[in-house]
């Protein structure tokens, strides 16, 4: 039930979901389906006076139609998506690993 829910539901472009692009360490790329959460929590630097946002993101877990949790490469592996809807996508490296079931990943990007 979880898996066919990540499915459906959440990660369905047509209710929660958008089209990210999933690019891998190695080189290799996939579109896949992702919830953006763009309430982006920020960090300032190490100089303390720039922001760095980071970004909530809810993929399927699946090395196909999602992001496998053994295939997730954290720091090598990145996303590809809108900071604003409407915006120009620009990549975001993929940093943590917050939260996973056998359904849904939820990843930190920076």
């Amino acid at each position: 039930m979880i898996q066919s829910d990540a499915s459906t539901v959440f990660c369905n472009a047509n209710d929660h979901a958008e089209p990210v692009t999933y690019y891998k360490r190695d080189g290799r790329s996939r579109i896949i389906n992702a919830v953006v959460e763009r309430q982006a929590l920020q960090l300032l630097n190490e100089d303390g006076d720039n922001i760095i946002p980071i970004f909530e993101i809810h993929v399927k877990n699946d090395s196909v139609l999602g992001i496998s949790s053994d295939e997730l490469n954290l720091g090598g592996d990145s996303l590809d998506f809108a900071i604003r809807v409407g915006q120009a996508k620009s990549l975001r490296t993929i940093t943590k690993l917050l939260g996973h079931d056998e359904g849904m990943l939820i990843l930190e990007c920076r």
